[in-house]
């Protein structure tokens, strides 16, 4: 299944194509040409670029094409991938903490976990900094290894006939170990590390994929004496990524007006290069065209009609459509082109009798 979440085009050189007119076109001698243009993304979030899971894949493609004449076939160009990411901004510095008891088997409590986190939310290149507190409840346990990683969690998940198919995908970003001396009944450690940039854009969740992090801690506990055993356990922390920090809220222009892309038809615009800004659109939403219809064309309240003549048939010629965005799925029995990690693909995992679309 491929969906589009929007498609825009631009004529960079030649007549503009008319429903009334058949179109010329310009001989072109061989050489190298360049035509400048401009595209303005509106105030949408769409959701990031991504390639994993497998079969999941976002990917915000140009090409150009060169239509050949009389109808004829053209040129097309291949296809060029721009990364995209979403701005979302940071929320205000909250302290909060974090606590767990980590098991064995499930069934026996090992330790007590108590982490400080300073802040909620994170940007690239931000320092991350958190304080761990854990106590072993038994006498005969100790604190031998402690690895923490910060991880990307990909999932997607979309319906099928059967129910839903899910897959996940996990990426390592950080990886780091405490250094600890000799085995502890007792920790207390600071743990601070810069958040990259690569490969970490906002958390974010549209109608098939998810993009969230957390920090994950696995801990070594060697149990007993004379005979001792070690036991691997694991917790993660929730931690959520945003790319800007909370004081560009009010620095930056129109940046409380961002719809997320399933509550607005907005699409890119291109322009001329020349100008800061695309001209503004002059048609009207479609969602005002049917009120607005039924307004100019509903009669009269009152008990004199006017005549006939008067009412309006259909709308002005000035009240056009806007330009807006259309989102398109197309079903596919075999694997789209250019699918990337086709070779990786597998079966999905398929909840059988669960038809939920919703995270």
């Amino acid at each position: 299944m491929i969906t589009t979440f929007f498609e825009t085009e631009w004529k960079l050189h030649g007549q503009e194509a008319s429903p009334y007119s058949q179109c010329a076109w310009d001989e072109i001698e061989p050489g190298v040409y360049e035509y400048p243009f401009a595209l303005k993304f509106p105030n949408v979030n769409y959701p990031p670029s991504m390639e994993e899971p497998a079969g999941f894949g976002i990917r915000y493609i140009w090409t150009a094409q060169v239509d050949g004449p009389a109808l004829q076939s053209g040129l097309k160009s291949r296809e060029y991938i721009t990364p995209y990411r979403p701005i979302i901004v940071s929320i205000a510095d909250k302290e909060w903490v974090f606590k767990t008891t980590v098991m064995k088997d499930k069934k026996q409590a090992l330790a007590e976990v108590q982490a400080k986190l300073y802040k909620q939310t994170y940007c690239p290149d931000e320092s991350f900094k958190m304080q761990l507190n854990m106590m072993i409840l038994h006498s005969d346990a100790k604190i031998s290894n402690v690895i923490y990683k910060f991880r990307k969690h990909h999932e997607g998940k979309m319906l099928v006939q059967q129910g839903t198919a899910y897959r996940e995908s996990i990426r390592v970003v950080v990886q780091d170990s405490l250094q600890l001396s000799g085995d502890l009944t007792q920790l207390s450690e600071t743990i601070q590390f810069d958040v990259p940039t690569r490969l970490v854009s906002p958390s974010f969740t549209s109608r098939h994929t998810r993009v969230y992090y957390d920090l994950c801690f696995q801990v070594t506990i060697d149990q007993g004496h004379l005979f001792k055993t070690s036991h691997v356990t694991e917790f993660a922390i929730p931690l959520t990524i945003a790319n800007l920090p909370f004081d560009q809220l009010l620095r930056i222009p129109d940046l409380t007006s961002i719809q997320h892309y399933r509550e607005s038809t907005e699409c890119p615009l291109f322009f001329d290069p020349a100008l800061d800004e695309p001209p503004a659109q002059q048609g009207l939403p479609s969602e005002l065209v049917g009120p607005l219809t039924a307004a100019l064309m509903s009669p009269n309240s009152s008990e004199e009609q006017p005549p006939s003549y008067f009412s309006l048939p259909e709308l002005p010629p000035q009240f056009e459509l806007r330009k807006e965005r259309k989102e398109r799925t197309v079903f596919m029995s075999r694997l789209a082109r250019g699918a990337y990690h086709a070779l990786d693909l597998c079966e999905a995992t398929v909840i059988p009798g669960l038809y939920d679309e919703d995270w």
